[in-house]
């Protein structure tokens, strides 16, 4: 499904599902995700509880969470963190992506350009993947 863009504040968003990308080692210490660590504890707290009983998590999965009105979903779309290189898989994102277009409450989704800032990535890669894959899911791209 094509992309709709809007400007502003992705967490001011009135979508009831919100995602965004996290490396699979635990941390969420800056960027968006750390501004869901913040504004999101509960979300946080899911995303630790999994990284502590799973070990390492796994490329392509979403870890949901009930967090202050809203369905978080931290989609482990990195292995690592950090900004020196590409970190992003673009196979983890397209992954994330199929899983959110299977879950039938979802109609839309809000979330950053999941994968494009400090991960790296390519942008145009990443929203043809997002539009590939998100069949009956409205994708919504919050940029600042």
């Amino acid at each position: 499904m094509k992309i709709e863009y809007r400007k502003g504040d992705l967490f001011s968003t009135e979508c009831k599902y919100i995602v965004h990308g996290c490396n699979a080692q635990g941390v969420m210490g800056s960027g968006v995700a750390k501004i869901v660590r913040d504004k999101y504890p509960e979300a946080y707290q899911e995303y630790l509880r999994m990284f502590r009983t799973e070990g390492d998590l796994v490329l392509g999965d979403v870890i949901w969470a009930e967090s202050n009105g809203k369905f978080i979903g931290n989609a482990i779309t990195q292995e690592f963190y950090g900004t020196d290189q590409r970190h992003v898989s673009y196979d983890a994102v397209a992954h994330v992506m199929w899983e959110i277009n299977t879950i039938t409450t979802i109609k839309e989704v809000a979330m950053p350009k999941i994968g494009a800032g400090l991960a790296n990535g390519d942008w145009n890669v990443i929203a043809a993947i997002i539009e590939s894959e998100l069949k009956r899911v409205k994708p919504i791209v919050y940029e600042l």
